[in-house]
């Protein structure tokens, strides 16, 4: 709750326009959006194809550099918007308390698998989960320990919306269980931007934003890649529900976008671009 707290704070300062337009000037939209990032940018990537495909505006309220406070926005936007033309987007499985305050009804549309990234340089391509488990813990310090060179591990991580159920809580389910000595970053670019800089380093990020940092290198699991027929099969062991909110249940043109992404095959390409699957 601290978080989200935190965040009308920095939404207001932000000065998302919430409620409705002035008087006089007519809406160039009929729905609108805001929150996680791997969900904006996928819902802006399709966003044309969704008005052909259906005629309807989808507008998505600009990011703005607010660290780790993705869900929060989402939360914040659907719960204070006009029903029926607002939504929030959310990329964690949300805590049943917050659900009930702020009056929300989930609806999860694609799953993300989470990347675990390494520096390009690294010959290490597989690990397996419980490698990744020992690394991220801290009991594994060496990447020669795992057919690795002879070279100390680097720990990055981004432990962010504690308060729900993470992606990275399919890694170790608690920030308590995370190694000691760590780097903990705010954002994806931070995290992008550390594990390019350390060859010893190893972190997790979301495949959106592995695509826009394409000089990392992305671990098999097991022997398994994070690609859309993997999750499909449920092979892929780490990943998130990237989901829509609304206050109450959704009304208006809202439910059609939800049925848009979980359903089109006019997305699909989009789709398997971030190793996505859609919750149908």
């Amino acid at each position: 709750m601290k978080a989200l707290l935190i965040s009308i704070l920095l939404f207001a300062w932000a000065g998302a326009a919430l409620g409705a337009p002035p008087k006089g000037n007519a809406p160039k939209y009929d729905i609108r959006g805001y929150g996680d990032h791997s969900l904006w940018v996928f819902v802006n990537e399709i966003k044309s194809t969704f008005r052909k495909d259906t005629g309807i505006r989808l507008e998505l309220l600009p990011e703005f550099a607010v660290a780790s406070k993705g869900c929060a926005k989402g939360i914040l936007h659907a719960s204070h918007g006009i029903p029926g033309v607002d939504f929030g987007l959310v990329c964690c499985k949300l805590n049943d308390n917050v659900i009930r305050d702020y009056k929300l009804k989930v609806y999860p549309v694609l799953r993300e698998p989470l990347g675990i990234i390494v520096n390009r340089s690294n010959p290490v391509d597989n690990l397996t989960m419980e490698q990744v488990a020992g690394i991220f813990s801290g009991r594994i310090t060496n990447w020669k320990e795992v057919g690795g060179p002879d070279m100390k591990i680097v720990v990055v991580t981004r432990l962010h919306c504690p308060e729900h159920i993470p992606n990275w809580a399919h890694i170790l389910g608690d920030p308590a269980y995370f190694a000691d000595r760590k780097i903990n970053v705010n954002s994806e670019p931070d995290m992008a931007r550390t594990v390019f800089d350390f060859k010893g380093a190893i972190g997790h990020l979301e495949m959106t934003s592995i695509r826009e940092w394409r000089p990392l290198k992305v671990l098999s699991i097991n022997g398994v890649k994070p690609t859309s027929a993997s999750m499909a099969k449920g092979l892929y062991p780490y990943h998130t529900e990237l989901s829509v909110v609304t206050k109450g249940k959704a009304v208006g043109k809202i439910p059609v976008l939800i049925w848009y992404l979980r359903t089109s095959a006019s997305i699909k390409k989009n789709v398997e671009n971030y190793g996505m699957v859609q919750i149908k």
